[in-house]
């Protein structure tokens, strides 16, 4: 019988959450990372995060620049996220150890480029319980090609937050969710003013049908949700590569 990668992550999952309990009366406990590919120019990854040596990939999907997985790992333990290229697995390009408190939600950035790669782990602390409607977004720049960041709001001079420089955060920041605001454009600019990139975050569908009570779809509704600015402003070509990811945190 084949068994899926879908049946391995459940039933990995299985293990670290229900696993019968040891002579202390302790349930083993576990954390949440999320890794995100914004290594501009790099092929697609193979994340290994079982602390495994032989891992078979063909079960292990890939990501791709701006692809984002989540994992579930043991807490309170040295854990390796080894990373490899998809189009030879057999030779591992990075590794960074990582040891997560029980309970904890962090995000892993896959940086660099194909030639030299590097990573970040931001937290992701004060998530917002978010009981009206409302959504809370937090936003990060992590091109190292730009020293610092204006996160703004449409065509509009409404500045949301200012000088995020690289690898720094804003708070998670709520915006208002009814029908009134059915989606927002999130501009990232340098401090030129000029936009680096824009992220349409859409809340609502409204659909308007004619004799007919409009038809309304959610999209976004009452969640954590991380935007980062990843890539470079020149791939060597000329080219940028800037764009913003999408993280959904809670």
């Amino acid at each position: 019988m084949k068994i899926s990668y879908k049946q391995i992550l459940m039933l990995f999952t299985c293990m670290l959450y229900m696993a019968c309990e040891d002579e202390s009366g302790d349930f083993p406990q576990a954390a949440s990372l999320q890794v995100v590919h914004a290594a501009s120019g790099a092929p697609n990854v193979h994340v290994n995060y079982f602390g495994l040596d032989d891992l078979n990939f063909s079960i292990n999907p890939v990501l791709g620049f701006g692809a984002t997985g989540s994992y579930t790992l043991p807490a309170g333990e040295s854990r390796n996220i080894r990373f490899t290229y998809s189009e030879d697995t057999t030779r591992e390009v990075f590794s960074q150890s990582v040891k997560l408190r029980a309970g904890e939600i962090s995000t892993f950035f896959l940086l660099g480029d194909s030639t030299n790669l590097s990573s970040v782990l931001i937290e992701d602390t004060n998530l917002q319980l978010l009981r009206d409607s409302a959504n809370a977004v937090r936003f990060i720049n992590l091109s190292e090609d730009v020293s610092s960041v204006n996160v703004g709001l449409g065509d509009s001079s409404v500045i949301i937050d200012s000088d995020l420089t690289f690898s720094n955060a804003s708070d998670f920041i709520e915006f208002d969710a009814t029908l009134e605001n059915p989606s927002y454009t999130f501009t990232f600019k340098n401090d030129a003013d000029s936009v680096l990139a824009s992220f349409p975050f859409e809340q609502w569908q409204v659909f308007i049908i004619p004799d007919s009570p409009p038809f309304i779809l959610e999209q976004t509704f009452r969640k954590n949700v991380t935007l980062a600015l990843i890539g470079k402003t020149d791939d060597g070509e000329g080219n940028s590569t800037l764009q913003i990811v999408r993280i959904d945190n809670f």
